[in-house]
């Protein structure tokens, strides 16, 4: 294959002829930086479309094969306002049109307007970026909502967020690491109307961190950057108790730009579930059916404060925080039936299950950007401190009863936790040009963790009329992990080819240590490389060649290491695994983008190789209990193609559609054998938008995951439908929304499993068919300016993490 692919390029390299045309160069124009992958179009006298590309990693492009005429050529980047300007071309001449500089309120030159507005889906060497602006999702929902939106995203009834089908997902804030994303559920804390774009990376290069065998997605949020006040209101209330609003304001006055945060959320919702079990063992059968039914209540506040202040022309020092705190409880009703080998009913069990919790969370950090007199180079550093606590406490009252319904046995239980997580973070980058084509980067990053976990576990003496300590089922976890790195990269463009490669090494200490009950001290230090390659060739204005390839990794997490047994299932128990290695990924993918009158098509086909696959399997033990812990498999394949089609047949019709199918290939040794699972997966999303009279905008969101297959078993199949309205009110200031979420009420997660005789078929629903009335309100008043709702927010290119 990538023989194969040399050979396409370098075909392709020899077809490539100058010819008359337009080339010139794309800045910021606050920095002067080169504006890399940005769209530069040519319209006609008719104001129809001529060519199209996108700026290479310096912000040059090049217009060629151009008859000669008047022409309208128009600029956009993310985050900017777009500008367009009057070209002539006359025969057998190649005009270099002067740079511009974009800016992110426009700009006082008169032969340049604001137009347009962006494509909801563009092509950047190393991502895929979403304009979710306009979505519905972002007037009245939060970043959980949006996701559900995004192409080859799912996200599950508990929030995890898979990404082609792996849940191996890195999120950054910002193009920068954030402890906000390390919180349960953090994605429901982030307002929708707060996010610009969603940036999916499915092979990041050397300058971001390696975890995430998946990808990484980065939220990039709006940033404002005129003189002046600007904030933003947000209500929304949802059918069966649940509301949340924010305010969010800024504040720029001379040299300093101030922000500030407050956001509050009320959620409950009910579940339901039922899980049936057949045992067929040498000596004996029976099966069980289980049932669920609960309501999980969660209620959360933060506020963020930060403020960045303008040293220099060419320096800027920035502190900032934010804080978090709530609390909620789950209460669930477990009935299990069990029968014998004949299916005659035995006993009953009735267990009441209430689990309250609390939470808090902070993180400071504090940034240092420059620029050097000699134009082309940059200079940061950053450091950053996060702690969060969580204490909970798991209660179960059991009952058992006879098929008469007289109790035969009684138990009360309780396991209570702490967990406290630490993590400091420093960071160097360094990027210089070279020439005008070509650019290096460099830089370092280290992180250290400190994790301490108390779990215990008490058992009710109805003797002593108090809870007594069970030792051996106790635990006390303690997990360090230091990680330290170096990277650098280079890239840049030659003819049409544009190119980047970097390499990343990285050493990591890690210390398990269960100091209760056994003492035992598990240590895992290693070194490692991880190389990242991009190619990019433009066939044509319309049409751009990709190739990439990335390795990654999947560092275990103190939940998968920790070997506490949780028992809120006495029949399913959980465990980790202190002898987990982490798992390594090599990523290779081949990507063609097609833009064409009413749209673009992206096309792509992908391969991941995988080594010491870390995954969740699950163990019968002597008394029919299942036990689910972590095991490395030997090794893992993915064979993926995906696809997306945005059409746009008139101006108030938007339409995109999106499939990924993989084939997958696991292989190893577990507890029952050799492993050996292979199956496909398939999911598709389709999307659209109308606008209606009265402007009124109108969107639908459907999804749809096909079975699938597991390490030990299947997965069902799950889809769901999404409605939204959104009518500006206020001159446009405010806007009103009405959503429905899964308005069929099908997204319900089920799975089977087959292990050593105890077959088991699982389905499970949390309340998701959702009734949301929101409200959003802007006010801005930007110095200089004439106050109107901004067409486009401004947000950090995202281009490092580090």
């Amino acid at each position: 294959m990538k023989n194969l692919l040399l050979l396409c390029l370098l075909s392709l390299l020899c077809t490539y002829v100058r010819a008359q045309g337009i080339t010139g160069k794309l800045i910021d124009g606050m920095t002067n930086e080169p504006l890399s992958f940005a769209n530069v179009t040519l319209f006609d006298a008719t104001d129809k479309l001529v060519k199209g590309t996108s700026t290479d990693i310096d912000g040059h492009y090049e217009l060629l094969n151009l008859p000669s005429g008047k022409y309208r050529l128009e600029a956009s980047f993310l985050g900017y306002a777009s500008q367009s300007q009057s070209v002539t071309l006359t025969d057998g001449a190649t005009l270099k049109m002067p740079t511009i500089k974009l800016n992110e309120g426009g700009t006082d030159l008169s032969e340049i307007t604001v137009t347009a507005e962006r494509a909801v889906m563009e092509l950047g060497l190393d991502r895929k970026v979403f304009n979710v602006e306009k979505s519905i999702a972002a007037a009245g929902g939060n970043a959980e909502d949006l996701l559900r939106e995004i192409p080859s995203v799912t996200v599950d009834l508990d929030g995890n967020v898979e990404l082609r089908g792996s849940s191996g997902v890195r999120f950054l804030i910002n193009g920068k690491p954030s402890a906000l994303t390390q919180q349960e559920n953090f994605l429901q804390t982030l307002t929708a109307a707060n996010v610009e774009r969603v940036e999916v990376l499915t092979n990041p290069g050397a300058q971001y961190d390696p975890e995430g065998t998946a990808g990484l997605i980065n939220i990039v949020l709006k940033q404002k950057r005129d003189d002046g006040f600007n904030a933003t209101v947000s209500l929304n209330a949802g059918t069966g108790n649940k509301l949340d609003g924010s305010i969010d304001a800024n504040w720029k006055q001379g040299k300093f730009n101030t922000t500030f945060g407050v956001n509050g959320r009320y959620d409950e919702r009910f579940f339901v579930g039922s899980r049936s079990q057949s045992a067929n063992f040498a000596d004996s059968s029976y099966s069980r059916l289980f049932t669920f039914d609960g309501t999980r209540q969660r209620q959360s506040q933060g506020f963020n404060l930060g403020t960045e202040y303008e040293l220099t022309d060419r320096s800027t020092i920035a502190v900032s925080g934010n804080y978090r705190w709530g609390t909620g409880e789950s209460d669930n009703l477990r009935t299990t039936e069990f029968y014998d080998a004949n299916g005659n009913l035995t006993s009953t069990s009735i267990r009441t299950e209430t689990e309250p919790q609390e939470d808090e969370n902070y993180e400071l950090r504090a940034d240092y950007n420059t620029t050097f007199k000699k134009p082309g180079r940059t200079l940061s550093a950053s450091f950053q401190f996060s702690e969060s606590n969580r204490s909970e406490i798991e209660n179960y009252d059991e009952t058992i009863f006879d098929t008469e319904g007289l109790a035969l046995s009684s138990n009360l239980q309780n396991s209570p936790s702490d967990n406290n997580r630490k993590q400091y973070l420093g960071q160097l980058d360094y990027s210089q040009q070279i020439g005008e084509d070509f650019k290096i980067e460099a830089g370092w990053r280290s992180t250290l963790q400190r994790l301490d976990n108390v779990a215990d576990f008490n058992v009710f003496d109805a003797n002593l009329g108090e809870f007594l300590r069970d030792a051996d089922n106790s635990n006390h976890f303690l997990y360090d992990e230091d990680v330290h790195a170096v990277y650098g990269t280079f890239g840049g463009k030659v003819n049409k080819f544009t190119f980047s490669g970097g390499l990343r090494a990285e050493q990591v200490f890690t210390t398990s240590e269960l100091v209760e009950p056994t003492g035992e001290l598990f240590e895992n230090n290693y070194f490692k490389l991880y190389p990242s390659v991009f190619l990019g060739y433009a066939l044509s204005d319309v049409s751009t060649l990709q190739a990439s390839y990335s390795r990654r990794v999947r560092r275990p997490g103190v939940r998968d290491l920790n070997s506490f047994v949780d028992r809120g299932d006495p029949l399913n128990l959980r465990t980790g695994n202190p002898f987990l290695l982490p798992e390594l990924i090599n990523s290779y993918e081949l990507n063609v983008q097609q833009r064409f009158g009413a749209g673009t098509f992206t096309g792509g086909v992908y391969f991941r190789e995988k080594t010491d696959l870390i995954t969740r399997v699950t163990e019968v033990l002597d008394d029919g209990v299942q036990l689910a812990t972590v095991a490395n498999l030997d090794s893992g394949r993915d064979y993926g193609v995906e696809a997306i089609l945005n059409l746009r047949p008139s101006r108030k019709f938007n339409l995109t559609a999106s499939a990924n199918v993989f084939r997958t290939e696991l292989d190893g040794t577990l507890a029952e054998g050799e492993v050996q699972a292979d199956g496909y997966n398939f999911s598709g999303r389709l999307q659209g938008s109308y606008d209606l009279p009265w402007e009124v905008q109108s969107q639908f969101t459907y999804f749809y995951r096909a079975p699938g297959v597991t390490t030990q078993g299947q997965l069902n199949s799950m889809q769901s439908l999404d409605l939204g309205f959104r009518k500006p009110v206020l001159n446009g200031l405010g806007a009103v929304t009405l959503r429905v979420t899964d308005l069929f009420n099908q997204r319900k997660f089920g799975y089977s499993t087959d292990i050593d005789g105890l077959s088991t078929v699982s389905e499970f629903q949390r309340e998701s068919r959702i009734v949301y009335v929101g409200f959003q309100y802007s006010l801005r008043e930007s110095k200089g300016r004439q106050k109107q709702p901004r067409q486009n927010g401004g947000g950090d290119d995202g281009s490092t993490d580090f």
